[in-house]
């Protein structure tokens, strides 16, 4: 199994480049795109990753440009078709992150469920903590199991958080032994506070798959 970080946008790159390589963090390009930004920007991810030389690329989808409504899922699903089109020309592999109910779009289980189905080619990310509870990360599993997992802890009473792993409340002992125990994909930290709690969480997920 590959574990990788968040680079840390306030700290110089080439600083995120080394401690990533220094502690044996995998790279993976992670876009956040607009509903609206599809065409604009999917071929130039193309590009860098073509550049890069990277074969899997991560969106994290946001709908800030317009106001979201029973449509917009639908809207969503068309601009993964033509992101879609593009990466497996080139024969780069798409994952789709899920988002808390902060963003209140590709959240719960019917719009997961709208995009799988119209995208059958399309890849699932889940983003832990941005579960509703245990039972909504269930549900999310049967529609489309992850090969991508974004972990962070996170305290369930607030919509949207990351912490280090062990610093909120998520179960992650829980999780790793009944309801992803047979995960084997890659495991990305979102997590930015410290170098220390970055290194420290990534113990910790070793510890629960005994690595």
């Amino acid at each position: 199994m590959q574990i990788g970080c968040l680079a840390r946008y306030f700290n110089p790159y080439k600083e995120e480049v080394k401690f990533a390589e220094d502690n044996n963090f995998p790279t993976i390009i992670h876009a956040v795109l607009d509903i609206n930004e599809f065409r604009e920007h999917v071929p130039k991810l193309v590009r860098i990753l073509k550049y890069l030389g990277h074969d899997d690329l991560i969106i994290h989808p946001i709908c800030e440009s317009e106001t979201i409504d029973r449509n917009t899922i639908y809207k969503l699903s068309d601009e993964m078709t033509f992101a879609l089109e593009k990466l497996e020309k080139e024969n780069i592999t798409l994952y789709l992150e899920n988002n808390s109910r902060l963003d209140r779009v590709f959240n719960t289980t019917n719009e997961i469920e709208i995009i799988f189905k119209q995208n059958p080619k399309l890849e699932f990310i889940l983003d832990i903590a941005h579960i509703d509870d245990y039972e909504h990360l269930e549900s999310m599993i049967e529609i489309k199991i992850p090969k991508i997992l974004h972990v962070a802890d996170r305290r369930m009473k607030l919509v949207h958080e990351h912490l280090p792993i062990g610093q909120g409340n998520i179960d992650y002992s829980y999780i790793f032994t009944n309801i992803l125990n047979e995960f084997d994909g890659k495991i990305i930290l979102e997590i930015v506070q410290s170098s220390e709690d970055i290194i420290n969480s990534k113990v910790k997920i070793e510890e629960y798959f005994n690595l």
